[in-house]
C-alpha cells in the first residue's frame, strides 16, 4: 500500500480539526439555548461567538448549518441565523413524539435499573425538591435535565437515545416556560417521584405510564403558560 501523500494527510488533519471545532461550537450553541442564554428569535452573532471561543468563523458557520438541520436554528436571507421560533402546533407535535419516546425509556429503564442508578435518581429528586422549595428555576431545570438524561442512559438503547436527544434539544426552545407557573416545580417533581416509585418496583408498565403522563402534563403546563402570555 502506498503511503498517503503529505498534502492529502494535511488535508485530512484539517478536516478532522474542523469537524472537532464544529462539534464544540454546536454544543456551545445548544447549551446556550438549553440554559436560556439564547431564546427563540435571538440572532446568532457569528463574530462574537468565534471570538468567545477563540476560533475562526468557519466552524461557527458549519455548526449553525448543522443546527438548522437539527431544527434549532433558522436562516433568514440577508438577515442572518436565528434561534428557531416554534408555533403552538410545532410544540404540541414535538411533545407527542417526546411522550412516546419517554414511555419506552421508562419501560426499558425499569428493566435495567440498578441499586446504584436508583440511588442517583433518588438524590436528584431530593435535590429538585430543595430547588422547588426555594423557587430556584435555573437550578431545578438543570437537575431536571440530569434526571431525564440518566433515565435515557439507564434504558441502554443507543438508537432510542439518538432519537430522544434530537427531540429534546428542540424542546429547550420553550420547555422552561412550563415550569414558570406558581407551584409547577413541586407538581413536576411529584411526577418525578411517581416515575421513581415505578422504577424502584421494576414495574415497566407503570414506569412507561408515569413518564408518558409526565410529558403530557408538562405539555399542559406549557400550553397554559403560552395562553396566559
Amino acid at each position: 500500500m502506498s503511503p498517503t501523500p503529505p498534502s492529502s494527510a494535511l488535508q485530512q488533519i484539517k478536516q478532522r480539526r474542523s469537524r472537532t471545532l464544529t462539534t464544540i461550537v454546536r454544543e456551545e450553541i445548544a447549551g446556550m439555548i438549553a440554559s436560556g442564554e439564547l431564546s427563540s428569535g435571538d440572532r446568532i452573532n457569528e463574530s462574537e461567538l468565534a471570538t468567545r471561543l477563540g476560533i475562526s468563523r468557519g466552524p461557527v458557520r458549519e455548526a449553525c448549518r448543522s443546527l438548522e438541520e437539527a431544527g434549532l436554528l433558522v436562516s433568514v436571507v440577508n438577515q442572518g441565523v436565528f434561534v428557531r421560533e416554534m408555533t403552538l402546533d410545532d410544540a404540541r407535535e414535538l411533545y407527542q413524539v417526546r411522550g412516546a419516546l419517554s414511555g419506552l425509556i421508562g419501560r426499558l429503564a425499569a428493566e435495567h435499573a440498578t441499586s446504584a442508578s436508583l440511588k442517583t435518581l433518588r438524590a436528584l429528586v431530593d435535590a429538585m425538591n430543595e430547588a422547588a422549595d426555594q423557587q430556584d428555576l435555573s437550578g431545578y431545570y438543570k437537575l431536571n435535565l440530569e434526571f431525564h438524561d440518566l433515565l435515557m442512559k439507564i434504558a441502554n438503547n443507543r438508537m432510542l437515545a439518538d432519537l430522544y436527544l434530537s427531540v429534546i434539544k428542540q424542546t429547550h426552545l420553550f420547555r422552561r416556560r412550563g415550569l414558570v407557573q406558581q407551584g409547577s416545580l413541586k407538581t413536576s417533581n411529584q411526577e418525578h417521584q411517581a416515575i421513581l416509585d415505578a422504577l424502584e418496583r421494576h414495574d415497566g408498565a407503570a414506569a412507561e405510564q408515569a413518564l408518558t403522563q409526565h410529558v403530557a402534563k408538562g405539555w399542559a403546563r406549557l400550553a397554559a403558560s403560552i395562553e396566559a402570555a
